[in-house]
């Protein structure tokens, strides 16, 4: 289904290797390494590793950015993990897991490298997805399509937890934490992407920024107009997202609030179409036998609709308990 392969300056790169439908889990990776929120267990982890294990960690990307300001690390671990050999072995250890490290949910603050999915290239409007499946035997990570995927296209993942932010604000990201410069299609301004494009995607993201600041800015209410409000910003954000091209957990969560919120105003009809339309999101997302989609599923069929309330969490349509982020 896939192959891992070159992706000219990108590195290596995940590239299907035949037509893949949306929904279909294109990669089920085993643990490869993980620790919880400890510096100096990084080392201890990869100390740990058989030979193959930490070859396959070798293997992976790093930010050369950050190489130097982790040899301080590296070096004071010497004497700790003789196994590991010289300080710039150790030093690169803690880069790749810096780089390619991914959060994993529960209170220890647990990250975890998985070397198929750690090839996966970012774009800013993926067409794949990546969560954890606590089902799947050691605590899976999945990788399923959000759309169709053509045979030959590269498959991608987005590393942002703000995926509304605009292209400034995507890229210095991207520079600060990764060291590279995104050019997925909704960035490229090349000849052979059209500037309007761009203009489009900068004037949605930054008008639904600002509705989302003064909504914040208000002090809420727990009235019918206030859920009115909230009920139709929330929908404005669902627009915003499919209008970018952008699918996934994060948008059925604001599909499953936006369902909540219309039951609440007696919109039974809406409430239920927008329930159904969450449901298929995140099955599409995380598969049938996810975690995640099985209780979504039961809360549905009893008529509750769990999602990312604007009134309930931060003023940020990122992902729900997912992050791409480097541990830092």
């Amino acid at each position: 289904m896939f192959r891992v392969m070159q992706a000219g300056a990108k590195g290596f790169g995940v590239f299907a290797t035949e037509p893949i439908t949306r929904g279909t889990r294109i990669i089920a990776d085993r643990i490869l390494l993980s620790v919880d929120n400890r510096d100096t267990s990084v080392l201890g982890a990869a100390a740990r590793l058989n030979p193959d294990d930490l070859q396959g960690l070798l293997s992976l990307s790093m930010n050369n950015a950050k190489r130097q300001s982790l040899s301080y690390l590296a070096t004071a671990a010497w004497g700790s993990f003789p196994s590991l050999g010289s300080v710039k072995q150790r030093r690169d250890l803690l880069n790749i897991f810096y780089n390619n490290n991914f959060a994993l949910s529960g209170p220890s603050g647990r990250r975890a490298v998985f070397q198929t999915v750690a090839r996966l290239n970012h774009s800013c409007v993926p067409n794949a997805q990546g969560n954890i499946n606590t089902a799947l035997p050691g605590s899976q990570f999945t990788i399923h399509a959000l759309r169709q995927i053509g045979d030959g296209e590269e498959i991608t993942i987005s590393y942002l937890h703000n995926e509304l932010e605009t292209r400034s604000a995507r890229q210095h990201r991207l520079r600060e934490d990764y060291g590279f410069e995104c050019a997925c299609e909704i960035c490229n301004t090349g000849t052979n992407n059209p500037g309007e494009r761009h203009e489009q995607s900068h004037r949605r993201r930054l008008k639904v920024q600002q509705m989302l600041a003064d909504f914040s800015g208000r002090q809420l209410e727990t009235t019918t107009d206030s859920t009115s409000r909230e009920f139709d910003l929330t929908k404005a954000v669902i627009n915003t997202y499919e209008e970018e091209g952008l699918a996934g957990r994060e948008l059925a969560s604001l599909y499953f609030a936006a369902a909540g919120l219309a039951t609440e105003l007696g919109h039974t009809k809406e409430a239920s179409d927008m329930g159904a339309r969450g449901l298929r999101l995140e099955k599409d997302a995380v598969g049938l036998d996810s975690p995640f989609y099985i209780a979504s599923l039961l809360a549905s069929q009893q008529g509750q609709f769990v999602g990312k309330r604007l009134t309930r969490d931060e003023v940020d349509v990122g992902s729900s308990g997912l992050s791409y982020e480097p541990w830092v």
